[in-house]
């Protein structure tokens, strides 16, 4: 959010990286901030600017953070500003802020992480047993590859060198006495093979829990029929309901590791 000076480019973006490119955006828009999709046209296809007020409104249909929403209505005003004076006047406060807003992803160590090579990503998508353990590590519980083994009924030969494999790639560190979640993330695009092996992974463990009575687990399987309206709009708010439960994940304490499957598929 903070690395864009134009209002209209990071919405329009936004949009372009959503499923289908974000198809019917600019008219849920429209109905959020009760105008016409007319008006959404020319504003983020044309040359006319949102309101002070409308751009409130759709910070919050956009479930912008407090500071992100603010630095939002700042770009407005500055795309909005008639003269040069206020504009290099916006343009200064713009600077400031997108260094306020650097400067504290430079605190949390967002831009200082390793990333997993192309390599180590294939070693470490090619089984559950990877990520699952990484997670554990994260509770600050497990001394070693024993205690590990133990949770998750692994053969304890197995789990020293997916261990080994973690420690060496600093995916796990160790804090004193106990293993630790590591500082090297890793990401690949939606399309990639990997991340193909990973849906597979995850999904086989949930079928092995589905046979184990657990009131800490929740399956869900309910074929239905709709209208194709319904289908898309549905389609369309699950990315959406995955983003929130992101934002209450990543900075929640580390007490409990679970996994979140969820398939939606046209049969």
């Amino acid at each position: 959010m903070f690395r864009y000076q134009d209002y209209k480019r990071y919405v329009n973006e936004r949009i372009e990286s959503l499923p289908k490119q974000g198809h019917g955006e600019y008219r849920r828009m429209a109905l959020a901030l009760r105008v016409s999709t007319t008006l959404m046209s020319q504003v983020f296809r044309g040359e006319k600017h949102l309101s002070l007020e409308m751009a409130a409104d759709l910070c919050d249909h956009l479930h912008l953070e407090e500071n992100e929403a603010q630095y939002f209505l700042l770009l407005v005003e500055f795309q909005k500003s008639g003269s040069a004076n206020l504009k290099e006047k916006f343009r200064r406060r713009i600077a400031d802020e997108r260094k306020r807003a650097l400067s504290l992803e430079k605190k949390l160590d967002l831009n200082d992480r390793q990333e997993l090579s192309d390599e180590d990503k294939a070693v470490y998508y090619s089984s559950w047993m990877y990520a699952g353990i990484r997670n554990l590590c994260a509770l600050h519980q497990y001394r070693g590859a024993t205690d590990l083994a133990e949770r998750l009924g692994l053969p304890v030969f197995q789990t020293e060198k997916i261990l080994e494999f973690l420690i060496s790639r600093q995916l796990v560190v160790r804090e004193g006495e106990f293993l630790a979640f590591g500082s090297t993330w890793t990401l690949v695009p939606a399309k990639s093979l990997l991340v193909v092996k990973h849906h597979q992974n995850w999904r086989i463990q949930a079928f092995q829990k589905m046979v184990f009575a657990d009131e800490r687990n929740l399956f869900f399987t309910g074929p239905m029929n709709m209208s194709a309206e319904v289908a898309q709009k549905i389609r369309e708010e699950l990315p959406e309901f995955i983003r929130r439960i992101t934002q209450l994940v990543a900075p929640s304490e580390a007490e409990v590791v679970r996994c979140l499957n969820i398939d939606f598929f046209e049969y």
